[in-house]
């Protein structure tokens, strides 16, 4: 029994700090982005969106380079935020493991034939 318990508190010691690690890499990976220090991954590859005039020639409204990192950072902050929300679920099995459970029974547990035989007996008195 005491293994058990021991064995439970390492499993979520373990589960805490994978949960906690996950946290932070995908907070320090996420500022790194948008920091400008590192580059989102490539996952686009969309051309410019200009729009014809009068005069024949097209106006450029946003360039594809621009909207490639617009899309791929949205798509990074959602992978960041996943694994983020996944390490905070991961450490919190791991802190239910290392909790002690305690239950309190208020009143002494009845065996089944005493309940049959107060059933029993109310039936008579009512």
């Amino acid at each position: 029994m005491k293994w058990k318990m021991k064995d439970e508190k390492i499993a979520g010691y373990v589960l805490l700090a994978i949960g906690v690690t996950l946290i932070f890499i995908s907070i320090y990976l996420m500022i790194a982005v948008f920091t400008g220090s590192s580059p989102p991954p490539k996952l686009f590859n969309f051309s410019d969106i200009s729009m014809p005039t009068e005069k024949g020639q097209n106006t450029l409204l946003i360039s594809g380079e621009q909207l490639n990192k617009l899309v791929a950072m949205t798509f990074w902050y959602i992978l960041m935020f996943f694994i983020a929300w996944a390490g905070g679920r991961i450490a919190s099995l791991g802190i239910n493991l290392i909790k002690e459970v305690r239950v309190e029974i208020k009143e002494p547990l009845k065996k089944i034939e005493e309940k049959e035989t107060e059933k029993s007996e109310e039936k008579k008195e009512g």
